[in-house]
């Protein structure tokens, strides 16, 4: 099994440098997809990258560490999209805004599943959680001032505090076993439908 070793060799400041490893790991992203993990080869990736692999070496020691950037920038800019998306919602009582809320997450998840899966197989594409300390005081603020907003139909008793801050975990937990163990219920609406009813019952009660 694979362990994740190394970290960047150098952080990428200069425009060119930046590009040079986002080229990178979409190569990796690409011969993951298309060939699988044991193909996945520094030297490979280089060449489905077209640059050398001495330019490779110059930001990843190894490919375990070029994985685990891979995973961390896909993770990054599928919560960016859903939380922005999320922010925009307007009009909506909570059954709706669960409902739009849960689709985006689903729908963003599923649109790199294969990355994901194969990602979640190796233990170096899945490093320790590192939760988005910086950004998740705001988001948890996003869900607390959407629970006051709708306060009228939240079940008698409900936590907000509590609930702004475990909501986002379960989801992103049951999003985690469905790539692993259960992909299929990205696609047949089972995970949605399944955390559409927790979720309401959750927040709502049996009204």
């Amino acid at each position: 099994m694979p362990t994740n070793t190394g970290h960047h060799r150098k952080k990428p400041r200069q425009a060119r440098s930046v590009a040079t490893v986002g080229i990178l790991l979409d190569a990796a992203a690409l011969v993951l997809v298309d060939e699988g993990y044991e193909r996945a080869t520094t030297n490979r990736i280089a060449e489905r990258a077209g640059v050398s692999i001495g330019s490779l070496y110059q930001y990843f020691p190894n490919r375990d560490a070029l994985f685990g950037a891979l995973h961390g920038r896909t993770e990054a800019q599928m919560s960016e999209n859903i939380w922005q998306t999320i922010s925009e919602f307007e009009g909506l009582d909570l059954r709706g805004f669960v409902r739009s809320g849960l689709n985006t997450a689903i729908s963003q998840h599923a649109r790199v599943l294969p990355l994901l899966k194969v990602l979640m197989e190796t233990a170096s594409g899945r490093p320790p959680v590192q939760w988005p300390f910086d950004r998740f005081p705001q988001r948890q603020g996003l869900l607390r001032g959407m629970f006051d907003s709708h306060a009228d139909e939240l079940r008698p008793g409900f936590n907000r505090e509590a609930g702004s801050f475990f909501i986002p975990r379960m989801v992103g937990s049951a999003l985690d076993a469905a790539i692993a163990f259960r992909p299929d219920a990205f696609a047949n609406g089972e995970l949605e439908q399944e955390l559409d009813t927790m979720l309401s019952y959750y927040l709502i009660g049996e009204r």
